[in-house]
């Protein structure tokens, strides 16, 4: 009867696993899909093997106290997107729903968010280079205001000699010019940054 019903899961998108609970803490494989197999490289002679034997790092990963937990509770869980190493210096992440089935089966629905997550990473970092650059312009674009108003201020307590009158006019143009480059420059970034997303 339960492998009649595994058998709606056969042609799934996602990975589907189903286990037999043994005793605390100890499940078999008894049902991979095709996607499981090809998500976790799975050999069909693994087959009634106890799953932490199979691949030790479920334990670590906390899968086998989350089935345990399914089984006792009846409830079911969904972990999103949790990593785990399956591999000497690779790390693969996964999101799971797990929930029982009958009096001693769980099953377990996942899928490979390596690639997402990939993607999530990218976009940190294309963004923390567009802050950096941020900061630094805004550093520049303070400084020329700050300045310039200095300036002004001191001009309009005519605290600025006469004969150096034109000379801090020109810092202010100059200041001016610095601060119209620096948004064009930022513009030009942004704009960049929108259109190659």
């Amino acid at each position: 009867m339960e492998q009649d019903f595994l058998t709606l899961y056969d042609d799934f998108t996602l990975g589907v696993a189903a286990y037999k609970r043994l005793k605390h803490k100890t499940f078999i494989f008894c049902y991979l899909n095709e996607q499981g197999k090809k998500l976790d490289n799975f050999d069909v002679k693994n087959y009634g093997k106890i799953i932490h034997e199979v691949y030790p790092e479920l334990e670590e990963f906390g899968l086998v106290d989350q089935l345990e937990e399914v089984y006792q509770t009846g409830q079911q869980i969904i972990i999103p997107f949790s990593a785990y190493s399956a591999f000497p210096n690779k790390t693969i992440f996964r999101a799971n729903k797990i929930k029982k089935v009958g009096k001693d089966m769980i099953i377990n629905i996942y899928n490979d968010e390596s690639e997402t997550y990939s993607y999530i990473k990218d976009i940190k970092k294309n963004n923390n280079k567009v802050n950096e650059a941020l900061a630094i312009l805004s550093h520049q674009i303070r400084g020329d205001v700050s300045t310039s108003l200095g300036l002004i201020e001191l001009h309009k307590q005519k605290l600025i000699e006469p004969n150096r009158l034109e000379c801090s006019l020109d810092l202010v143009k100059k200041n001016l010019e610095n601060i119209d480059f620096t948004i064009h420059d930022l513009v030009d970034v942004l704009f960049k940054k929108t259109t190659d997303e």
